[in-house]
């Protein structure tokens, strides 16, 4: 056979791998977060600038009151007259402080505590989600899972490539046409990443197991399923199903099946495939399908 076709084979090398979960996802706008954050600098401006004020009213107040007690020229309605104002300043730094408070929890009821310690350090994370150079995705997990959302997951973009996004905290938004608890994540902005958009989040679950990657240049389609020829000497290939709930970067991972060292037709397994379904039982040199 291998006279007619251009067969190649690769020897599968032992792999480590989880079972995989694909979860609803999708990219937020960061509109209203820009504008939240706009008030709550505004707000803390504002404390900032009546704290000052305040600190300067009763610095004045102080050197007055010194002044008074001393005798020293200054009448009591210019001590009392320091104190009023100190007393407004003071008041003006609650206000002030309440309205940063509420700016602040304002965020924290919407995106969480770890966005809002961003915004309240100023951090380089909160610039990078502004500008639009990191994007701020929410995955749903359903309430009835034994599972902890994932530290890091993985989305298929739509142009072919992959992006890997890193947990940031739970998601105070619920996302009304999917049931369950929200999980904000940040990856770098991408072609794909478009707010709106609509993803797929994948992640292993569980614990380790050992097996093997079948690549995916090794995969034939038949009938809805995906097959892969195990070489089993000169000349011969036995079809063997490809289990493909762990898909991985490059193929998919087995756990049973395929074993490590066994050499699989990376190249004209269509064509191999093609021959058994053609090809008489006694005439063919491939073997049939083992599950």
């Amino acid at each position: 056979m291998q006279a007619h076709l251009s067969i190649r084979e690769a020897r599968l090398q032992a792999a480590r791998g989880r079972k995989q979960k694909a979860l609803p996802a999708v990219v937020l706008t960061v509109q209203k977060l820009a504008s939240m954050v706009s008030a709550y600098n505004v707000a803390e401006a504002q404390l900032q600038k009546a704290e000052i004020s305040a600190a300067v009213a009763k610095h004045e107040y102080q050197r007055l009151e010194r002044l008074y007690r001393d005798q020293q020229n200054v009448s009591q309605k210019a001590v009392q007259s320091a104190q009023g104002i100190y007393r407004t300043d003071n008041v003006d730094v609650h206000l002030a402080r309440e309205n940063a408070s509420v700016a602040s929890e304002a965020v924290l009821q919407d995106w969480g505590p770890v966005i809002t310690k961003w915004i309240k350090h100023k951090t380089g994370q909160i610039q990078r989600a502004l500008h639009r150079q990191d994007v701020l995705i929410e995955m749903t997990l359903p309430t009835d899972v034994s599972f902890a959302a994932p530290a890091e997951v993985e989305f298929r973009l739509p142009t072919g490539g992959r992006a890997y996004a890193r947990l940031v905290s739970p998601f105070p938004q619920v996302d009304p046409r999917v049931q369950g608890v929200g999980y904000l994540y940040v990856t770098r902005a991408r072609a794909g990443l478009a707010p709106g958009f609509n993803l797929i989040a994948h992640f292993g679950i569980g614990a380790l197991r050992s097996g093997v990657i079948v690549p995916s240049n090794a995969v034939v389609w038949w009938h809805g399923k995906a097959w892969a020829y195990v070489a089993k000497g000169a000349d011969c290939f036995v079809r063997q199903k490809v289990a493909t709930e762990i898909r991985t970067s490059d193929g998919w991972f087995m756990v049973r099946s395929f074993k490590p060292g066994s050499s699989v037709v990376t190249q004209d397994a269509q064509q191999i495939l093609a021959v058994e379904l053609t090809a008489a039982p006694s005439q063919g040199k491939t073997q049939r399908e083992k599950h």
